[in-house]
């Protein structure tokens, strides 16, 4: 969970090192509670939400509403205590809008990375297959579960039962698998392929 939130949190930090190099130490609060009050993709909810139940209020949320007739300042004080809740909220607003392109670019890179990996592939009836194992019964095994391979192979490709499914048998003991989503299956490839039609 630690390396999950650094790694979001580094590179903002590193925006804000870049853009205030001067004083970027002194806006890290502002960042934390934009991160904080942003909406998780995953969850649908803002972090604060699922630790605390609510979404805390900040200044931007009491901007909401204001109207032109607030009351002027008519102290010294009161012009002090204005000026901060107007920087305040022009740096949470920074804030905000660098965790939000942040959180932009992150969704894009992982729907590429996502695209990458789920490359549309035909596949017929007879093909020969790497299966992926079920996690449960890799981390069932007697072996360490990352020592396990995690493809049955070679599998065959025995019924198509719909565009993505197939029935699947086992060759190395002829055991049915049962039926396949072909996101779970990647192409057989033996080793010795390469050499073939190839004479020295």
């Amino acid at each position: 969970m630690t390396e999950r939130v650094n790694r979001t949190l580094k590179p903002l930090i590193a925006i804000y090192a870049q853009q205030r190099p001067n004083s970027w130490d002194n806006e890290i609060q502002k960042l934390a509670f934009a991160i904080r009050t942003a909406v998780h993709d995953t969850t649908g909810e803002t972090p604060a939400f699922m630790m605390f139940g609510r979404d805390p209020r900040g200044p931007l949320d009491l901007l909401i509403g204001e109207t032109t007739e607030e009351a002027q300042p008519t102290t010294s004080e009161h012009r002090q205590i204005q000026e901060y809740k107007k920087n305040l909220i022009n740096n949470l607003r920074w804030a905000y809008n660098i965790v939000k392109e942040h959180s932009e670019i992150e969704k894009l890179k992982q729907k590429e990375n996502y695209d990458q990996h789920t490359t549309q592939r035909q596949y017929n009836e007879g093909d020969l297959v790497w299966v992926a194992r079920p996690v449960a019964y890799i981390g069932e095994n007697s072996m360490g579960g990352k020592l396990q391979p995690h493809y049955y192979r070679p599998c065959r490709l025995i019924k198509q039962l719909s565009p993505n499914t197939f029935t699947v048998c086992r060759l190395s003991d002829n055991v049915n698998v049962g039926a396949t989503n072909t996101d779970r299956i990647k192409p057989y490839i033996e080793l010795n392929r390469n050499n073939r039609g190839t004479t020295t």
